[in-house]
């Protein structure tokens, strides 16, 4: 094993680890945050060429799976169902064969498959998917967004602001706002913007900036 491949290793271990502790401990923005920076570099890891691998094709198929399976965790702590379908000590069972990647040679446990990396992100975490800390935290003013979609996960309306990073070559949500549904009437709304990422629970909401910044709407709505 390389130098390279057993700090790579390390790190996935280390952010295993991290998303599996906050998930434990109820912070669920953070654990799924984490598992988002952890699935996206070992689905990036199993679709690298050959060449530019270390790791074998179907040690990078059980990579992939792995990466499918934090997406589940992800997803499931997302969801507004009292049922879990992908559970916390599901995911535990994947730690050893991520450690022991090199020398894992037995059937996975379970019936997933990895998915193209494009498809890899739930809804509102297309982020700076990296272990470092993101560097931009200028606030309002560090540019504005490229797009602007709206989602409605349930009881609110999500707003995100996107912007591409043409130096990392990423789409990256900026910060994103929502409106409660009894706040959808004819008119104009002021309403806050949250730093990401985009929390669908609305539990940890930490406003973009201390400066008094707000998104300004102006509603009309259709009768069909």
């Amino acid at each position: 094993m390389s130098e390279v491949t057993r700090s790579l290793l390390q790190r996935w271990g280390a952010s295993f680890r991290r998303g599996a502790d906050f998930d434990s401990w109820g912070q669920l923005v953070e654990a799924i945050d984490e598992y988002q920076i952890l699935a996206r570099h070992l689905q990036k890891e199993a679709q690298a060429q050959h060449n530019n691998s270390e790791f074998t094709e179907e040690q990078k198929k059980t990579i992939g799976k792995i990466a499918t399976c934090l997406e589940l965790r992800s997803a499931a702590l997302q969801s507004t169902q009292s049922q879990e379908e992908f559970k916390l000590e599901d995911l535990k069972k994947l730690e050893p064969i991520l450690k022991n990647i090199l020398t894992y040679n037995k059937e996975f446990p379970f019936d997933v498959q990895p998915v193209p990396l494009r498809k890899i992100l739930a809804p509102g975490e297309e982020e700076n998917l990296e272990f470092e800390e993101d560097e931009e935290e200028g606030g309002a003013g560090a540019g504005s967004p490229d797009s602007f979609p709206a989602r409605v996960p349930g009881a609110a309306i999500f707003f995100e602001f996107k912007h591409y990073k043409p130096k990392k070559r990423f789409t990256s949500t900026k910060c994103f706002a929502f409106m409660e549904m009894d706040e959808i009437k004819p008119g104009p709304i002021v309403i806050e913007l949250y730093k990401k990422p985009t929390d669908f629970k609305r539990k940890k909401l930490q406003l973009l900036t201390k400066k008094p910044l707000y998104l300004h709407l102006h509603q009309t709505l259709h009768k069909e």
